[in-house]
């Protein structure tokens, strides 16, 4: 017994001295394994779809009708039960979200030329209408509402058809013819009223313009020559007279005293008849010339 347990020791000791030893400095450890790094991720080319068109998913949520897929080529058209259409982007992908539910819970889906249908998830298709139910209890009335406008006037009716004619009265007895009263007497006559006051007098108007001058009229019959007067007496010494004449005037001649004269006479020459105006004369077109006498007074 003592030998096998002296080897037994002797086993153990130097066990743990080979596991004290350093190691020797010419072998180097090896170092720990370091992780492996992961392969860099390559881009993946879009796959096409097994289907012209894709359907990822569709059902109604939240009260809107979402479907989601893909079509075969970028940016197409793609149209929803023939009345809502969108995009696809790029990638050929769509995505449908709004407020509607299909009757029979299948949508139809078309990207030109390609067609296909899809079940809607969520949706229960529209039942037989139920028998109606009975009536409600009446509300309270309502406000009256706004008087609406006047409506256009309607077109005449048709004339209707002439009634019977009515059974004739009986005709009543005509009464008596009562007598003319007498005439009344005429009143008298009324007291005529006072005259009224006399208004004031207007004023004046302005003058008038004087009218054109009428025609000179034909010469009279030269008359014969008179006996020859008796001298008369010696006047005394008058004013003296200045005779003034105009001829040759286009449109109408016309003499003027000087200041501190005044016009004795004026007479047209050949035609027309002078006209007086303040301290001057004036004859018509038609005259050959005028000449009239200034004196002072």
């Amino acid at each position: 017994m003592r030998p096998a347990l002296t080897l037994t020791i002797l086993i153990a000791l130097s066990g743990t001295a080979l596991a004290q030893q350093p190691e020797s400095p010419g072998i180097a450890a090896p170092a720990p394994s370091a992780a492996p790094r992961p392969a860099p991720a390559r881009p993946r080319r879009p796959q096409p779809p097994s289907q012209p068109i894709m359907v990822y998913d569709a059902r109604i949520e939240a009260g809107d009708l979402r479907i989601s897929g893909s079509v075969r080529k970028p940016g197409a058209i793609v149209v929803l039960d023939e009345d809502i259409s969108i995009q696809a982007d790029r990638r050929g992908r769509f995505t449908f979200r709004l407020p509607y539910r299909p009757s029979t819970c299948v949508v139809t889906l078309k990207a030109e030329p390609d067609e296909r249908e899809a079940v809607v998830a969520n949706c229960a298709p529209e039942g037989p209408p139920g028998p109606p139910g009975p009536q409600g209890a009446g509300g309270p009335p309502g406000e009256p509402g706004a008087k609406g406008d006047q409506g256009s006037k309607g077109d005449q009716g048709s004339k209707g058809d002439q009634g019977p004619q009515g059974d004739t009265g009986a005709k009543g007895d005509a009464g008596p013819r009562g007598e003319a009263g007498p005439r009344g007497e005429t009143g008298p006559k009324g007291e005529a009223g006072p005259q009224g006051p006399a208004g004031s007098q207007g004023a004046p108007g302005p003058k008038g313009e004087a009218g054109p001058a009428g025609l000179q009229g034909a010469p009279g019959p030269r008359g014969g020559v008179g006996p020859q007067g008796m001298p008369g007496p010696k006047g005394e010494a008058g004013a003296s007279l200045r005779p003034v004449r105009r001829s040759d005037c286009a449109g109408g001649c016309a003499i003027t005293c000087e200041a501190g004269e005044m016009l004795v006479t004026a007479r047209c020459l050949k035609a027309g008849t002078p006209v007086y105006e303040g301290e001057g004369a004036g004859c018509p077109a038609e005259a050959a010339g005028i000449v009239g006498f200034c004196t002072r007074p």
